[in-house]
């Protein structure tokens, strides 16, 4: 795909946003109401809660869980043509599922084909915007995008009851799909990639940002090399580095001997020949045919991995159970409408309010993450004793604001860690994989402590104790990093002094 023409790649990149915002309104938008379809389903075929209630999980950990597939079609094809495909497999799935004849074949349409269409969008949505960002303000146009769920939830919520109510449920889901695929079709078209003019005209900004020497393209190379190697030797980390600091931040480091030995993307672009073309995509690609069996060896990884699929296993409580658990509360359909409105509503705060501090923060987005998810192990203990419907309402928005914590800074974190060592697929793999297991597991395991106890306070305080264990795997990253930090200084030292 070729690039955008030169006065419009001057502002351009503020509508990559947007493009953002608006396929996850269409798709997790539509997707997070399904507790709404839910009822619809179980009244037509008589079927029981947990398996109707699969059906929804499958489709949202599908959003997820396909990462590692649909990451490698980007570099065959383009973002463009990837989130096209995916938004006519995602509508047609939803179009199919109006024609079913009993709910088996549900799995196959909704739950699969959903599942697909969407993933393939939003991969596609994501690490198109990383492309565009991934020098600065990623963060605020990440929390711009993931906004879109939120909004669509909020707005999907009282279309998709007015369309079930006027037109049925299948009517419902003919009528969306037509509509999403139009507007998605549109949104897809205006995907492009960044153009390297524009990268060219941002070198000086990024020298300023480094505060580095450009590197020659034979150092590049070998530095290339050693990291697709695995790692690096010390040694080799002081010649391409070309500083060495007494304090490194821990979370500037990477983890075993390639951390020390990783090279900026940017700067690896920077010192190629200027009579060469520019090939950022290569880096990612190349990041590719590496990565995933570095992330197996990758400790970091893995504790990064379990910390996010904690959280998201139990932030998903929300997205399933919640209405559930208002029921057992013997609460009515306006109390519980209006308890999901106001949680979803502090969640859209708290992504706004993060959109708007952006990349601000004098500290990582990994600090955000952690407190969020250990926040919420509060929330969830008091959720399991709360019984008002004032005492809910308090509970709701905070927990939605503390929701937006773990769904706005989880990729961003993700980016943070191992953009530099992975590339965009392996980041964006990082991310949505350990998401989709978190929320295929969530419905089970809930459904299972519900089954046993007959109401969802075990699962509140279960699910309290697994946010615990995720902050805590969160935070071991940079307390990891600080000590391998203090270890390789005192090293450095010792080799000095003798």
């Amino acid at each position: 795909m070729g690039c955008l023409p030169q006065a419009r790649c001057r502002w351009w990149r503020y509508v990559v946003p947007f493009l953002f915002f608006v396929n996850f309104f269409l798709c997790p938008g539509l997707l997070f109401n399904y507790s709404i379809l839910f009822v619809s389903l179980q009244d037509e075929f008589q079927s029981g809660s947990t398996l109707t209630g699969w059906l929804g999980s499958l489709s949202i950990a599908l959003l997820c869980l396909l990462s590692p597939v649909s990451n490698l079609l980007h570099p065959k094809l383009s973002r463009r043509a990837v989130a096209l495909v995916g938004m006519t497999v995602y509508c047609a799935g939803l179009f199919l599922t109006s024609l079913v004849p009993a709910l088996g074949y549900a799995f196959v349409t909704y739950g699969v084909l959903t599942g697909v269409g969407g993933n393939l969008v939003v991969s596609a949505s994501i690490g198109m915007t990383l492309d565009w960002f991934v020098t600065g303000n990623y963060s605020r146009a990440a929390a711009i995008g993931f906004t879109g769920s939120t909004c669509g939830m909020l707005s999907f919520s009282p279309l998709l009851t007015a369309a079930i109510t006027r037109y049925g449920w299948r009517g419902a889901l003919r009528l969306f799909s037509g509509g999403i695929l139009a507007v998605g079709t549109l949104t897809g078209l205006l995907f492009a990639e960044p153009p390297t003019a524009e990268a060219e005209g941002q070198n000086d900004s990024v020298v300023k940002d480094t505060s580095q020497d450009h590197k020659n393209s034979a150092d590049t190379e070998v530095a290339m090399q050693q990291i697709r190697a695995g790692g690096m030797e010390e040694s080799g980390y002081s010649e391409v580095q070309g500083t060495e600091s007494t304090d490194p931040d821990p979370l500037d480091l990477h983890d075993d001997d390639k951390d020390q030995g990783e090279v900026d993307k940017t700067e690896a672009t920077e010192a190629d020949d200027t009579s060469a073309p520019r090939e950022e995509p290569v880096y990612v690609d190349t990041a590719i045919s590496y990565g995933y069996l570095a992330m197996m060896k990758d400790p970091e990884q893995w504790l990064w991995s379990i910390g996010n699929l904690l959280a998201f296993l139990g932030v998903t409580f929300f997205n399933i159970n919640f209405a559930s658990f208002l029921d057992g509360l013997h609460f009515d359909d306006n109390q519980i409408a209006s308890s999901i409105v106001i949680f979803a509503s502090g969640e859209l705060g708290g992504k706004v309010l993060i959109s708007v501090v952006g990349d601000w923060l004098p500290f990582s987005y990994l600090y955000v993450l952690a407190g969020s998810t250990l926040l919420c192990t509060v929330t969830l203990g008091l959720l399991s004793i709360a019984k008002t419907y004032t005492a809910i309402a308090v509970l709701a928005v905070v927990s939605g604001f503390l929701r937006a914590g773990v769904y706005s800074t989880s990729l961003v974190v993700a980016t943070e860690l191992f953009h530099k060592t992975y590339g965009t697929s392996g980041s964006l793999t990082l991310f949505m994989f350990p998401v989709g297991v978190g929320t295929l597991a969530s419905g089970l395991l809930s459904g299972i402590l519900y089954d046993i106890s007959g109401d969802y306070v075990l699962s509140l305080i279960v699910i309290a104790a697994i946010f615990l264990c995720g902050s805590t795997a969160l935070l071991a990253i940079p307390l990891r990093r600080r000590i391998r930090s203090r270890g390789l200084c005192t090293h450095e030292t010792h080799s000095i002094q003798g």
